[in-house]
């Protein structure tokens, strides 16, 4: 096997002779050594090492000698290690790094956040996975999280050396298992299961004593999770269950940990408006809008994906009056009445009951932007009050929001059918998880057709009778399906942010009036009148523009507590001899055993690999957890 040095550039010095490379990769260690004749050294730190289409090799961070032997040994990290001595951050302004789309695009945007391009590539093939609002650890190691990320789409991570760069994508993992359960005819192997591993996790947030968040998570006794929120997705504190109702092992089969979480973050979601609330006028402060800022190259204001408080719209207002002021019989006319155009709220000039004079203005009021509805126009032989002018923008956006894989579905795309255009809502892509059955549904024997079960090399595929009968059901190895919606792929020719506003129409000379009239007051009423003030006021409300916010203070704790649990249910001991078998396995692939006397099974993941090469063989282990 060509084993290719390289300088620091890239540049290829030539093919190593007489060496013997180890190198261990995976769940620990990710680093190797490369040892040589001293006669033969040839490389200095900051050298490369690799072998052309294969994820053998990486950077030399070390040089030893032994003069005793007669050998020197380079050591360093391999293109897994690179990876993991790199940190995944959060975007600026953002608590968490959200991730969404196809997987090897996912990747070129993780490679980019590590700072990595100009070593790493992802491919750009389809890998056909989806990752969907994928929430990655914060500052969380770049080879770990890469690894959770895919696990979680049930995919795993290709590595290898391609034309100058190391290629990195995603890939469908295995699960040998399915269809390929080893037994001790075939490879030797130790196994211990755990029958009664942890159970019910307490989870402890935030605050003090009876103050403090708690939330208790449960399996059954094959580890599916029980039901812990209301909504599939939650949202907010009031979407978790917070009693013991889905408890199901009882007594000495409670097994229970406590998850200690007193600094757990929350997770702050916006939830957009598409009605008035109630306390808008008195608390439109404690609600939000997205910020948006000037695009670099095009100019356009563009959403950023943070938000900000809603602030007062200017520093006048109007106030209710609730008793007659002294002055109601002569200046009643400088007082105001609400009144309501259809479109929004406004405030008019209180009017008496005498006949009406209108005079035309022929230069612009000093208050025309803010009172234009105080003032007439002619229609026909008639005077209305002055319209606004209503204002719907669609603003294109250039640059991806931040907040793209929550809310979508707050943005806009142009459509044209032939005859008209206009602009719809962002539409989601409807994709499907598929949920692990611990235990058997009571109509799997009429339907179990409509379940699904795991493909050997990736995917699901409906379950399919035997002899016109439902196969015999089997813990953790049947699925159901559910559909949901996730964000369509950017782009930024089609993307748009909506709004709409009301505003001064352009003054025109001598079309306007003003009404004056020599009529008495009006009856005073209490809670209909209103004096212009200088106290901040409440912006109008316009729909699908604010946001509330809600906080979730459970969402880091019970996805803790989920991950050990899994860990906790996937604690069997298994010690295989992988290497004695035929196939070659990749970090992520599942294997499965069975030993006949006691029955016992056991599905592991492929979690390190440890590799000895030198000129002509390559010899592979692993280990399984």
């Amino acid at each position: 096997m060509d084993l290719i040095y390289a300088d620091k550039e890239r540049k290829d010095l030539g093919v190593m002779s007489g060496y013997n490379m180890d190198m261990a990769f995976g769940v620990s260690e990710n680093d190797f050594e490369c040892a040589i004749d001293r006669d033969s050294h040839c490389c200095e730190a900051g050298y490369i090492l690799y072998v052309e289409d294969e994820e053998y090799g990486g950077i030399i961070d070390s040089v030893a000698v032994d003069t005793g032997k007669d050998v020197i040994t380079y050591g360093g990290r391999t293109w897994h290690g690179v990876l993991e001595n790199k940190i995944i951050c959060p975007e600026a302004g953002q608590d968490y790094l959200v991730l969404n789309g196809e997987a090897n695009t996912v990747l070129q945007e993780l490679i980019e956040n590590m700072k990595l391009q100009t070593l790493f590539r992802a491919s750009e093939e389809d890998s056909g996975i989806r990752i969907v609002s994928y929430q990655m650890n914060r500052y969380i190691s770049g080879y770990t999280g890469i690894r959770k990320m895919l696990k979680d789409a049930d995919a795993k991570l290709k590595i290898r050396w391609n034309r100058g760069m190391v290629e990195i994508s995603a890939v469908p993992r295995i699960d040998y298992s399915q269809d390929e359960e080893f037994d001790d005819s075939q490879v030797d192997f130790t196994i211990k299961k755990n029958y009664l591993p942890v159970n019910h996790i307490i989870c402890l947030g935030i605050g003090d004593l009876r103050e403090r968040a708690v939330i208790h998570v449960f399996t059954d006794e094959n580890g599916g999770v029980q039901q812990y929120s209301t909504k599939e997705t939650p949202l907010q504190d009031s979407d978790y269950i917070l009693d013991e109702r889905n408890q199901v092992l009882f007594g000495q089969n409670e097994v229970v940990e406590v998850l200690d979480y007193p600094n757990a973050d929350i997770t702050y979601n916006f939830i957009l408006l598409e009605g008035k609330p109630s306390d808008w006028a008195t608390k439109y402060e404690e609600y939000f809008k997205q910020k948006f800022e000037t695009d670099s190259t095009t100019g356009e204001e563009v959403a950023s994906g943070e938000f900000e408080s809603v602030k007062a719209d200017s520093a006048t207002a109007y106030k209710l009056i609730k008793t007659a002021p002294a002055d109601w019989s002569e200046n009643y006319g400088n007082y105001f009445v609400k009144f309501n155009t259809g479109l929004a709220m406004e405030y008019r000039k209180v009017e008496g009951a005498s006949a009406y004079v209108h005079t035309v203005t022929s230069s612009k009021p000093s208050d025309w932007s803010e009172n234009y509805g105080g003032y007439y126009q002619k229609s026909g032989s008639e005077f209305v009050t002055v319209p606004g002018t209503v204002t719907e923008k669609y603003t294109k956006q250039s640059k991806k929001p931040s907040d793209w894989a929550k809310n979508w579905g707050d943005y806009y795309y142009a459509f044209n059918d032939g005859t008209k255009s206009e602009f719809k809502r962002v539409e989601g892509i409807t994709k499907y998880s598929y949920t692990v059955q611990t235990k058997k549904p009571t109509d799997w024997n009429d339907s179990c057709t409509s379940y699904f079960k795991k493909k050997k090399g990736g995917g699901y595929e409906s379950v399919s009778e035997v002899n016109k009968k439902a196969p015999t059901w089997k813990a953790k190895t049947y699925y159901t399906r559910t559909s949901y919606q996730v964000a369509p792929s950017w782009s930024e020719k089609t993307r748009y942010t909506y709004s709409k506003s009301e505003a001064a129409p352009a003054w025109k000379a001598s079309t306007y009036y003003i009404r004056d009239t020599k009529q008495s007051a009006p009856t005073f009423e209490t809670n209909k009148y209103y004096e212009f003030t200088d106290t901040p006021v409440a912006p109008p409300f316009l729909a699908n523009t604010f946001y509330r916010r809600v906080s979730d203070q459970y969402a880091v704790m019970v996805a803790e507590a989920v991950e050990r649990l899994e860990t906790h249910h996937a604690s069997d001991e298994l010690s295989i001899a992988l290497e004695e078998t035929e196939q070659t396995y990749d970090i992520g692939d599942l294997v499965g055993t069975r030993e006949e006397k006691t029955g016992i099974e056991s599905v592991q993941e492929v979690v390190k690999k440890i590799i000895e090469i030198n000129d002509t063989e390559v010899s592979i282990t692993y280990e399984v957890n």
